[in-house]
């Protein structure tokens, strides 16, 4: 599979369903973290509890894939249009989609202690990938425009380091993962615009 993502090239994406696809994925993945994260109050729960807890499990399951399969595309599309053949990148970015999946498949639940460990590490793997793929695209930007890449760089560090506040102001719940999915979204919206041509 990995060898494959190498050989991507532009035509493969640089179709007109495809755009529209690029466009869809950009309302989806907020829409449906929204209508997902605020079963309940996201303030009283994480989308993991809300999931594996209150009787959402399928709806959790459905949510994780179809979020972290959207993510995948938009930016695997992105990274191809652009030029950035970083395997590293790609390969990231694939396991971003791999843990997001183990995340919202693997329970976590009081009386399984070792799983709900586990759940939390795929969770936590899922950000460090994703954030890390981005990094290299940034970096890989700083040859080709570098307020691009000075921009996109703060934009990154104001999503990922807002959610970690959000934490820690709100506590585990879902008010930090609403605002990670929310603000990730907005930004590959701005960083499309920035790095594609209209």
């Amino acid at each position: 599979m990995f060898k494959r993502l190498q050989t991507l090239k532009k035509k493969d994406f640089d179709r007109a369903y495809l755009n529209y696809l690029a466009v869809f994925a950009l309302i989806a993945i907020p829409l449906f973290t929204w209508l997902f994260g605020t079963r309940e109050s996201p303030l009283d729960y994480t989308l993991s509890m809300i999931g594996n807890k209150l009787g959402y499990r399928i709806n959790f399951i459905t949510w994780g894939v179809s979020v972290g399969l959207l993510l995948t595309f938009f930016l695997l599309r992105l990274y191809v249009l652009k030029s950035f053949r970083n395997p590293r990148a790609r390969r990231l970015l694939i396991w971003s989609l791999v843990f997001l999946i183990l995340t919202v498949l693997i329970p976590a639940v009081e009386h399984l202690p070792i799983l709900k460990r586990l759940h939390a590490i795929a969770a936590v793997a899922f950000g460090l990938s994703l954030t890390a793929s981005l990094y290299m695209f940034i970096r890989y930007l700083h040859s080709i425009d570098e307020k691009v890449s000075i921009r996109s760089m703060w934009f990154l560090l104001l999503v990922v380091f807002g959610s970690i506040l959000l934490f820690f102001l709100f506590g585990n719940t879902g008010v930090f993962e609403l605002f990670f999915f929310f603000s990730i979204t907005l930004f590959l919206f701005v960083l499309s615009k920035w790095v594609l041509p209209e």
